[in-house]
């Protein structure tokens, strides 16, 4: 593959099979981007609202925001907006 880089078949493999060894090497290795990307597509039917709610607290567990991430998720619920003054990212220390 490092001879023939985007030609698997010139090595013999077929392009699902070296899409796999990317995939693993990359998983092994840790090079893939620090901040993943939220894929919230199977979420697609829920209203825009509920989709903020759900990535806010994927993004408070995640990233170590203060306050009670689970308190905040049911707020949002409710208020249909997430409370950034009660959890949100950690300010700088000084």
């Amino acid at each position: 593959m490092q001879t023939h880089p985007g030609f698997p078949e010139a090595c013999g493999l077929t392009a699902a099979e070296a899409g796999a060894l990317m995939a693993a090497g990359v998983g092994a290795t840790g090079t893939h981007g620090s901040s993943a990307e939220w894929d919230d597509s199977h979420n697609a039917n829920l209203p825009e609202w509920k989709r903020l709610c759900i990535r806010s607290y994927g993004d408070c567990k995640d990233r170590g925001w203060t306050g009670s991430c689970h308190d905040c998720l049911r707020r949002c619920e409710g208020q249909h907006d997430w409370p950034i003054n009660i959890c949100g990212p950690r300010k700088g220390k000084r």
